[in-house]
């Protein structure tokens, strides 16, 4: 159990709880099961209890059980997994008795006063349902009330395993995402706001950004401190889905770590209305960037890619797909750190992400598959992000964004945009723009290893389209000469 619980909490934040726990519960067999093969026998039986947000999270292998006593009934919640045998019974299922692991899971939601009680079979073999709930109940603490069911058993002369233990349930948590949901729900859409205005003490400055999914205002507290207000535009009162994509990026934001996300504040009272409070980025767009900075050198476009690739696989280690890369969802502050400001479509992999399978990135910056309507994946990311990265060092997209009619065709040289784009750079952004997303690098790790050796700069000269032009206007007039020669001769 002590191993199961180190790994379970070394498991990303953004995984779900049954995601996380059928990971560290597989791992954990494999582990038992080659001990048991080298005949030292690891069979165990395993019950799991999870509480997170307003719900309980049950997992079950063999013969152990989970109970809840809630108003005053006693319910398991588990099953046994095993079958009489010659007058014995025996397990059909035990954690390292096979490679590949079965493992039931329940989920249940949480009230206030719920006791929870997990048992060996040595115990609830001993005592019946009617004693297992009296005992369950008391003003003593669950620690002494479980030792209490222990010394039952023994008193009625169990044999086998006696163990247990008693979780009480004073009130349900708030953290999960469902529960943000819900919370939100109870919240009106603010209304439009304009300098001066205050929203629970926090006072309007400028609107820095709006579109017709939401606004943002730069704003300040009572101590002078700036933020940022991002608000669910009032067109979506009644588009649910779009505003449970608004819930879910203040769940993610709330829980990703590190210099390429926009950090969560907490406001000075408790919200009033639907809006996330985060910390004022001081900085421009990355298309902005791009636009303010047209001669910027190589270096210093390719150190950004660098940033924004930093920020996206850090993105996907926390094993989160952002679906919606562009210029515009792209921040580079004054110390020239990228930052994912947009998170709107993400996708938490191994969680419920509400909203519809259509796609939802941006068209010039979709990978084709994507387009077609396919799952989003971390390759499909990766893709858009070297789209962005070909923009900014040529200052138009790869193909001109028309990737259907581009199928199958190389990508068109980025030294005739740009003759210092480096030929290593070119080579790996082809790569990661290939049609199939097979074809493409494993990770973006990957991808940022071969941005960072590029090899030798290209000269100016060989990259020029005109020079080209001139030199194989020369190779022809040698080639005719040499050809008018020969049928002169003959």
């Amino acid at each position: 159990m002590l191993g199961f619980l180190n790994d379970y909490y070394a498991t990303p934040s953004l995984w779900s709880v049954p995601r996380s726990a059928q990971r560290v519960l597989e791992a954990l067999n494999r582990w038992l099961y080659r001990q048991t093969r080298a005949g030292d026998a690891h069979l165990c039986t395993l019950s799991v209890l999870v509480l997170r947000g307003g719900r309980a999270h049950l997992f079950q292998v063999g013969d152990s059980r989970i109970w809840r006593l809630r108003e005053g009934r006693l319910e398991c919640l588990t099953r046994d997994h095993q079958r009489p045998l010659g007058g014995t019974r025996v397990l059909t299922r035990a954690m390292g008795a096979d490679p590949r692991l079965e493992v039931d899971y329940v989920s249940t939601g949480l009230l206030a006063g719920d006791r929870f009680l997990l048992t060996s079979d040595g115990l609830h073999d001993a005592l019946a349902t009617e004693e297992l709930a009296q005992g369950m109940v008391g003003p003593e603490a669950p620690a002494l009330l479980a030792e209490r069911l222990i010394e039952a058993g023994r008193r009625l002369g169990a044999r086998d395993n006696l163990s247990c233990q008693l979780l009480c349930v004073d009130s349900p948590g708030s953290a999960d995402l469902n529960d943000r949901r819900a919370a939100l729900d109870e919240r009106p859409l603010p209304p439009p706001l304009r300098p001066g205005m205050e929203l629970d003490g926090l006072t309007v400055e400028r609107e820095l950004h709006a579109s017709p999914r939401s606004q943002l205002y730069r704003v300040r507290d009572g101590d002078g401190r700036t933020g940022v207000i991002k608000a669910p535009s009032v067109n979506l009162e009644d588009d649910a889905e779009a505003l449970q994509r608004f819930a879910l990026e203040g769940w993610l934001l709330a829980r990703l770590r590190g210099p390429h996300f926009p950090r969560p504040l907490t406001p000075p009272r408790p919200p009033g209305c639907q809006y996330l409070y985060l910390e004022y980025i001081d900085g421009v767009t990355l298309d902005q960037w791009a636009r303010e900075h047209p001669d910027a050198p190589v270096e210093e476009r390719l150190y950004l890619a660098d940033q924004l690739l930093n920020g996206l696989r850090a993105l996907h280690r926390a094993d989160v797909l952002h679906d919606d890369l562009k210029p515009d969802n792209l921040m580079v502050d004054r110390h020239g750190v990228v930052k994912l400001i947009d998170l709107g479509n993400a996708h938490p992999r191994g969680g419920d992400r509400p909203g519809s399978t259509h796609p939802q990135g941006t068209r010039p910056y979709t990978a084709p598959e994507r387009a077609r309507g396919e799952a989003p994946s971390e390759r499909a990311d990766q893709f858009a992000a070297a789209a962005v990265i070909h923009e900014m060092l040529t200052g138009i997209l790869p193909w001109r964004g028309h990737y259907r009619r581009a199928a199958g065709r190389p990508l068109p040289p980025m030294t005739r945009l740009n003759p210092f784009v480096p030929h290593g750079v070119e080579r790996a952004l082809a790569r990661a723009l290939s049609a199939r997303p097979e074809d493409r690098f494993h990770d973006v790790a990957e991808l940022r290893a071969a941005l960072r050796r590029p090899g030798p700069v290209p000269r100016a000269a060989g990259g020029d389209p005109e020079a080209r032009i001139r030199l194989w206007r020369g190779i022809s007039v040698v080639l005719l000469v040499l050809l008018l020669t020969v049928l002169a001769v003959k």
